[in-house]
This record gives structure tokens, sequence and C-alpha cells, in this order.
């Protein structure tokens, strides 16, 4: 029984230091090896700019897709670069909707990772903004009809028709990012850019 109340107790102090070895310590090491490096973090609502690398249209692209937008000049917060010119941007559709009458297609494009060419990757999340909307598109579509109405500007007597804009619309069409844009993000959430993903 002696022995037997040593043997647990020996087990569960092995036990205790395994778990020890694997847990406490790579955790202690990864905080060690972060001191190494300064974290700078880029705030929620930064607008970032890139140049977009091939057309995405509403009338080809699907839920899903990847996209590929590229860094044109070095990102500075002070005097560190945050992210380097040339560093590629990941994007994946989120939603089409395919153009109706009087509202043209729109999609949204969100972007989850920035790679570096030194080949950091680093998450992000941020969406592609067009026209104050992180909505692409879904703007309306031109007026199909006009119908002339009398009009008596000042004193005239006789007055002048004049061609006003009906409710009735075109049908709407595709919209397309063309390669070469420069295209906006907004980053929506702080984004830190000391810890790359493995």
């Amino acid at each position: 029984m002696k022995y037997m109340k040593r043997f647990f107790i020996l087990t569960i102090t092995l036990f205790i230091a395994v778990l020890c070895i694997n847990y406490i310590a790579p955790v202690a090491i990864s905080d060690t090896h972060l001191r190494n490096y300064k974290p700078i973090n880029i705030a929620k609502g930064s607008f970032l700019k890139a140049i977009n690398l091939r057309d995405i249209s509403t009338s080809t692209v699907k839920v899903g897709d990847i996209q590929y937008f590229i860094n044109p000049a070095d990102i500075f917060i002070g005097t560190s670069t945050v992210i380097p010119k040339d560093s590629v941007y990941l994007g994946r559709v989120e939603e089409v909707l395919e153009a109706v009458e009087g509202i043209n297609a729109s999609m949204k494009i969100k972007v989850y990772k920035v790679i570096t060419p030194s080949k950091d990757e680093y998450l992000l999340d941020a969406y592609v903004y067009w026209k104050g909307s992180t909505t692409i598109g879904g703007d309306l579509a031109p007026v199909a009809y006009y119908q002339k109405m009398p009009h008596y500007p000042g004193d005239w007597k006789k007055g002048a028709l004049q061609l006003v804009p009906t409710s009735i619309r075109e049908q709407g069409k595709p919209t397309v990012l063309k390669a070469g844009d420069e295209i906006t993000f907004i980053i929506n959430s702080d984004m830190s850019l000391y810890k790359p993903v493995n």
C-alpha cells in the first residue's frame, strides 16, 4: 500500500511536469519572442489604397471567389514601414446582387489578408470602399423616359415646354472594377502587424 501511494504521487508529479513542458513553456517562449517585436497597430476606420490586378465584374464573379490587389507604395506609421510596397491583399467576394430594372448590379468584397514581399502574412478585416459605402455598385440606372411639361419662367406668358424625368428607369447594368483601378479599403477593426499568421 505504501509503495502504491508513492507510485501514485510520482505519476501525478510526472504528469504535471509534462503539462508544464508542453503548455506553459511554449507560452513563455512565445512571450519572450514577441518582446523582440514592436507592436504596430493600424486603427479601425483607417483607409488603405491598392491597385486592382484584374477585372472584377458582377456578371462573372461568384460568392467565395478570391481577388487580388497590390499595395502601390510603402505605408508608414511614424518612421516604421507597416505595409511594404508590392504587398498583396487577398479579398473574398461576400455578396453579388444581379442588376434589376432601375438598379445596377452590386457586390461586396471583404479583404482578409495581406502578404508582404518577404512572405509574412497578416490577418486583415476590411472591405473595398466604393462611393462612400462597402457596397460596390447598386446605384440607380439612368432615366428611361422624359415627359414634356409646361414651364413658365419669370413673366413669360406663353411659357415653354421642358423635359422632366419620369420614374421609369433603364434596366440596370453590371458593375465592374477594372484592372489597374485604384481601390480603397476601410479597416473594420484594429490591425496588429507584429504577429505573422502561421
